[in-house]
């Protein structure tokens, strides 16, 4: 559904340098620290020559869980949704993390000279801690690039959307299972129902006294089942962004065109602003999705499998996270205005190192009816009841290496 990409800040507005860092202070749609070098010494190519300045990195994170979702049972990655068994009863539908998603991904850069690199990501969809069960088909980011210190970045591939790269931060926690932005159906993040893109040419400038501005492209004749359009609906998509940030101070803007000619299709946009007093920072957005409000469930869609069939909508969200010593605690609001749903969430993290953190989340929404199952097809799970006005709660651990 979500989560978890680009040359930015290792750590978001407002971190204080010296502390342990929670991962998602870190921009989580392409986890751009978190760097240990797997191969930092020139590789040997079939003529023999070295390349120099080359290299490649293994990253990851692990999150795992102990939760319930309303209605449901306290247990390991029970608090990821309302999810039944595939068609064929073989297994249950993965889950991949609570506040963060559980990735793997391998990134490799070479120094072309001239203040020219080539890069690549390669990252793998979340897998389940709890059952070990994983796909290793790289459908987070598979792209390859240019890179320039004076004229930007283009890439190539599969990767995050721009909404999720440029909007992202001002959710305070993260795209969370408790995230009021997506429990109230205006997360940017979740637009069109996934957090990434297929088929894209991406560009980002280079931070210019602050102001860094992204665009991004799909053709039409790209179109293809993977998570925005058919084929049969599809148009082409153009998508941009600028956000600037100094200092304390974080400020964007974005838009993207309807990737649909179906009925009820829509531009979507948002801004936001973002600002660290040190003693509390605080986040104010308007979002407007792809789509207008689709009644009163849309506050659970990504409790459901079948993800974007209920999103849409427009309204705020503000989100106040205050530190303490290695530790913050937060609490998020969002009132979708087009369908009538509000949703909070409450949460909690405590640094036990850089790469370590235990997390404590709560999220519920009002206004939210009841809705029943939906039976599972021969190649996605369906979900179970959801109840009125449901909650979340978990309580996990992260590790990023």
């Amino acid at each position: 559904m979500r989560r978890p990409h680009r040359s930015e800040p290792k750590q978001g507005p407002g971190v204080r340098q010296g502390m342990p860092t929670p991962w998602h202070f870190i921009n989580p749609y392409e986890i751009q620290s978190m760097r240990k070098t797997l191969v930092a010494l020139p590789v040997l190519v079939a003529c023999g020559a070295a390349l120099a300045q080359s290299s490649v990195t293994i990253y990851g994170v692990l999150d795992i869980h102990v939760g319930k979702v309303k209605g449901g049972k306290w247990g390991v990655s029970n608090g990821e949704g309302y999810v039944l068994p595939a068609a064929s009863n073989v297994a249950t539908a993965a889950k991949d993390g609570f506040n963060s998603t559980t990735v793997l991904g391998f990134r490799g850069s070479e120094d072309l000279g001239g203040g020219l690199r080539a890069n690549f990501n390669l990252q793998t969809g979340g897998f389940d801690l709890s059952t070990g069960s994983t796909a290793l088909a790289f459908s987070r980011e598979s792209w390859v690039g240019l890179e320039s210190s004076s004229l930007g970045a283009v890439q190539f591939g599969r990767s995050a959307s721009l909404a999720a790269k440029v909007m992202g931060p001002y959710d305070l926690n993260g795209n969370s299972y408790s995230s009021a932005f997506a429990n109230s159906g205006l997360s940017s993040v979740l637009w069109y129902g996934t957090s990434r893109r297929s088929d894209q040419i991406q560009y980002a400038t280079p931070n210019m006294s602050g102001v860094v501005v992204r665009a991004a492209y799909t053709a039409k004749g790209d179109a293809s089942p993977n998570g925005v359009e058919l084929p049969a609906t599809a148009r082409g998509s153009l998508s941009g962004g600028a956000t600037y940030q100094v200092g304390k101070l974080s400020v964007s803007a974005f838009g993207e065109s309807k990737k649909s000619s179906a009925p009820g299709a829509r531009a979507a946009y948002a801004a936001g602003v973002m600002y660290d007093f040190s003693v509390v920072k605080v986040s104010a957005t308007f979002n407007r999705r792809e789509l207008g409000g689709h009644g009163q469930n849309v506050g659970w869609n990504s409790f459901k499998a079948n993800g974007f069939a209920g999103g849409g909508g427009k309204g705020f969200t503000l989100g106040a996270q205050a530190p303490i010593s290695v530790a913050n605690i937060g609490f998020q609001i969002a009132r979708n205005t087009d369908t009538k749903v509000n949703a909070y969430e409450v949460y909690g993290n405590y640094a036990l190192s850089k790469r370590t953190r235990l997390y404590v989340d709560f999220g519920k929404t009002t206004g939210v009816n009841a809705s029943a199952s939906i039976a599972p097809t021969a190649t996605l799970s369906g979900s179970n009841a959801v109840p009125r006005n449901p909650y979340v709660l978990a309580a996990g651990i992260v590790h990023t290496f």
